[in-house]
């Protein structure tokens, strides 16, 4: 096991530790989930219909045997129909290669999540997303689309579920690199110290997609968070995660999301 691999469970299992360890009395939940907030899985709940939120982040990625990096992310939602929502987004990045730092105003994404059903009963609620990406970066090319299929249920009496499941396409790739890309999350979100509290969940998740390059094999992805409300319509956010497949990467991740 390379030595990012461990590092990454050492922290992984930390994170986990200390998140389950707070005091549960005064600890509570943040029921809609968006993917990077912190995580990449997303809720089959959309928000409400006029509501309007941005949500902003950041991240330092450690890659196995390249420079450390920042990556930020803007993001505005807005509720334009019953159970949908826009959402339109710009990440930023910094990355440090060779004794030089370039800055990227990064690529801006569009998309749709429309929710077709609530949950009821043994019927989880049912929910798909369409995303856009416009090459507007520094040295990006194409487009890229990517479709999700999100399924959400309660298991148990505070236990969510949340499996995604993504389809992503490129229009313009290297000669090595996939054009299509399939992939696979099972997420899952649980409110600390609820129902005397909540203001708090914790998440967690597992993935599997397919590497961009054609040569190398499949990329698992671990991933720990905790959400925490910190107003009426806000939240703070903050996880870990790591891909453990041939070229590893570590991220440290956090956010803050205001709704209005």
């Amino acid at each position: 096991m390379s030595k990012l691999k461990f590092s990454f469970l050492v922290l992984l299992g930390g994170l986990t530790l200390v998140l389950t360890s707070v005091d549960q009395a005064v600890a509570v939940d943040h029921n809609n989930i968006d993917a990077n907030r912190p995580l990449n899985f997303d809720d089959a709940e959309s928000i409400g219909y006029r509501e309007q939120a941005i949500d902003l982040g950041a991240a330092l990625t450690i890659p196995e045997d390249e420079s450390v990096g920042g990556e930020f992310e803007i993001e505005y939602l807005y509720g334009f129909a019953l159970n949908t929502h826009l959402n339109i987004g710009l990440d930023p990045a910094v990355r440090s290669d060779n004794n030089e730092t370039e800055f990227s105003i990064g690529d801006l994404s569009l998309g749709v999540l429309h929710n077709f059903n609530r949950e009821y009963n043994n019927t989880p609620a049912f929910a798909i997303r369409g995303d856009v990406g416009l090459p507007t970066g520094k040295d990006s090319q194409g487009v890229d689309f990517r479709l999700r299929g999100i399924i959400s249920k309660t298991v148990g009496q505070y236990n969510r579920v949340h499996l995604n499941v993504d389809a992503n396409f490129s229009t313009d790739t290297e000669e090595s690199d996939r054009s299509f890309i399939p992939g696979l999350i099972i997420g899952y979100s649980r409110p600390i110290g609820y129902p005397e509290t909540f203001t708090r969940t914790f998440l967690a998740e597992v993935g599997v997609r397919s590497s961009e390059i054609e040569a190398d094999g499949a990329i698992v992805t671990l991933g720990a968070g905790l959400r925490q409300q910190i107003g009426y319509q806000s939240v703070l956010d903050l996880g870990i995660q790591g891909d453990l497949g041939d070229r590893s990467e570590l991220r440290l991740v956090g956010g803050y999301s205001m709704a209005f």
